[in-house]
This record gives C-alpha cells, sequence and structure tokens, in this order.
C-alpha cells in the first residue's frame, strides 16, 4: 500500500454505537491501522464514613457595622471554645464565612439604612461519629442560631476510590465487549484510560431550632457511595 493509500486509511472514521461505545480507526507511526472501541464504565464502592463536618454560625443585628461584627465575633469564639470543650481538636476548628451587610428600608425612592446585620460560621470537623449529637448541643447551647451538616467523609479514600475505578473499568470492559461482538470483532489491549468524574459526599442542612432541641441528638452516617466513570480505549481484533 502506497504513503497516499495509507494515509487515507488512517482517516477513514467507522462509527458503531451501542450503550454509549464508539468504534473508530486510529493510525500509528508506521501507518498501520489501529482499531478501537471507545467504552464508558461506572464503578461503585460502599464505605462507611468515618469523620463528619458540620457548620455552626450566628448572625447579629446591631445598630452599626463594629458592634454586629464585635457581638457575632463574641458568639463565635463561645461555640469555638464549647466545641472544644466536646472533644473537637483545635487543628480541625476553622472560622469561616464572616460577613457584614447592612439592612435597608426602602420608602419610595429613599433608601435609608436601619441597622447592620454580621454573620461568623465555625467549621468543625468531627472524628468520633459517635459524638455528633454532643458537639451539636455544645454549639447549641454556646449561641449558635444557624447549624448546617452533617456532612459524612472519608479522612482517607483513596482505597475505596481505588477500588470503584477497578469497577469502572471492568464495566467498561464488559460494554466494550458487546461492542466489539456486535462488530463482529474481538478486544485487545488496553490503549487508554481516563477518569472522567467522581463523586462527592451529599451535605445535609437541618433546621437549628430542631438540632438545638436536645443535648445529644441520634445520628446515622449509613454508608458513602464512592462512584467513579472512566473511559477506555482498546484495541478492536
Amino acid at each position: 500500500m502506497n504513503t497516499k493509500a495509507a494515509l487515507a486509511l488512517g482517516l477513514t472514521l467507522g462509527v458503531l454505537t451501542l450503550a454509549g461505545c464508539t468504534t473508530k480507526v486510529l493510525t500509528t507511526e508506521d501507518a498501520t491501522p489501529l482499531h478501537t472501541v471507545t467504552a464508558g464504565g461506572v464503578g461503585v464502592t460502599l464505605a462507611a464514613p468515618d469523620i463528619a463536618e458540620m457548620h455552626f454560625g450566628t448572625t447579629v443585628l446591631a445598630q452599626d457595622a463594629k458592634t454586629a461584627l464585635g457581638q457575632a465575633n463574641e458568639t463565635a469564639e463561645k461555640i469555638t471554645a464549647a466545641v472544644k470543650d466536646a472533644g473537637v481538636a483545635t487543628e480541625d476548628i476553622q472560622t469561616a464565612n464572616v460577613n457584614v451587610w447592612p439592612e435597608q428600608d426602602h420608602d419610595g425612592e429613599t433608601t435609608t439604612i436601619t441597622g447592620y446585620r454580621a454573620s461568623i460560621q465555625v467549621r468543625v470537623k468531627i472524628r468520633d461519629i459517635d459524638e455528633i449529637g454532643t458537639v451539636i448541643g455544645a454549639a447549641s447551647d454556646a449561641g449558635a442560631n444557624e447549624i448546617g451538616g452533617p456532612s459524612f467523609l472519608l479522612d482517607d479514600d483513596a482505597a475505596a476510590r481505588s477500588e470503584a475505578i477497578a469497577l469502572a473499568i471492568a464495566d467498561s470492559r464488559m460494554r466494550a465487549e458487546a461492542m466489539a461482538k456486535a462488530a463482529g470483532k474481538s478486544l485487545g489491549e488496553i490503549i487508554s484510560v481516563s477518569e472522567t468524574g467522581a463523586s462527592t459526599p451529599v451535605y445535609y442542612r437541618a433546621d437549628a431550632a430542631v438540632l438545638g432541641a436536645a443535648a445529644n441528638i441520634a445520628i446515622e452516617p449509613g454508608q458513602l457511595d464512592i462512584t467513579t466513570s472512566v473511559t477506555v480505549v482498546f484495541e478492536l481484533k
């Protein structure tokens, strides 16, 4: 085959669809046609969370911004001290989302500032899931009027994510094999693999009045779905 014919063959693209898969023809460096099939795969593995994140905040209203921020900061410091007493380590406590904004009264074309609101949140990482309820109660007693969470996480998700990737590749191989069979071919070596997506845990919010009603709240962490998507290119024989 001459060079022009080989180039023309290398640029030929044949497409066949089955369960989200495609086939195409690539050209190697020596102009030998390489037939491939591309398939997507999804892998899901379950893992019990070992840490949880909570957000405890306070919002106050005062006549001026300095006073509002000062009062919010005072409550935030009380929240920090309370969750420390409940067993949360200093390195697992972080101040976040400090905001100050004016309260305005609109009367026709006139706008009057009637006061200022200040808000501060304290982000807390709880490593003993059995103590989530205790920490929530402590923060609520310290003045937290905004409570968010828990967000359940894995402190180290490498093993679970590796397992999900292996399952995703196996899933893509099954799809590619169906594709190859429909085309009267068989699968060869894997040419390339790319991760195309990964899941994140769901962040739950709860009403502060409900969570603050008891010092100890029953929390069921359940299990996390670690989901990974991959795209794999196989040689098609």
